[in-house]
């Protein structure tokens, strides 16, 4: 099971994270929600390396995957070479997947920088998907989606989860039921 214990995260003087511990089950997802500012992405960005924790522990994640909050494209590549690049899989792979989600078949050419907002965060959370890992890690994956995108892109992230430990952020509760969160854990800002 991975997890975290007493986990610490300062900026500055101000604890972000103070003492944090959970579980999260293995091959299950796990949603994570709470006021703004309270430490969800902080968290995830102790957990992907990208930030690192004053003191704790860290267990169970070797390789996660992520969609971020914002897209983190390579601008001047199409979206299945963004895809491609980060994933390890063929363009081929990359296009069969965006069009799971929704692409028109002539949207498929376009750079990242031509897309539209949704266009990319559905390219950002195919990436994530495609990429091999013991983890995915999503930070509100499904913000700026319509109704009808929204449906594909969950039904595309149920069909790829891959049984790995899942951790999801989100605001929304749809989001948890959708992905059958077997955990839900609220976090709450340090007074």
């Amino acid at each position: 099971m991975a997890s975290v214990h007493n986990l610490i995260v300062k900026r500055g003087e101000a604890e972000i994270l103070k003492n944090f511990s959970a579980e999260f089950p293995e091959h299950q997802v796990t949603a994570v929600s709470g006021r703004s500012g309270c430490g969800k992405t902080t968290l995830l960005s102790v957990l992907l390396n990208l930030l690192p924790a004053d003191s704790g522990e860290i267990h169970g994640f070797q390789k996660p995957s992520a969609v971020f909050q914002e897209d983190r494209l390579l601008p001047y590549l199409t979206a299945a070479k963004n895809i491609s690049v980060a994933a390890g899989c063929t363009e081929t792979a990359a296009e069969k997947a965006l069009l799971q989600v929704g692409f028109d078949p002539e949207d498929l050419k376009k750079n990242a920088v031509q897309l539209s907002g949704g266009m990319a965060r559905r390219v950002s959370i195919v990436r994530a998907m495609l990429t091999s890992g013991d983890a995915v890690l999503l930070d509100e994956p499904f913000k700026g989606l319509d109704d009808l995108t929204r449906e594909k892109v969950m039904q595309f992230v149920k069909e790829n989860l891959k049984n790995r430990t899942t951790i999801l952020v989100t605001h929304d509760p749809r989001d948890a039921k959708d992905l059958a969160a077997a955990k839900i854990i609220e976090m709450e800002t340090e007074k």
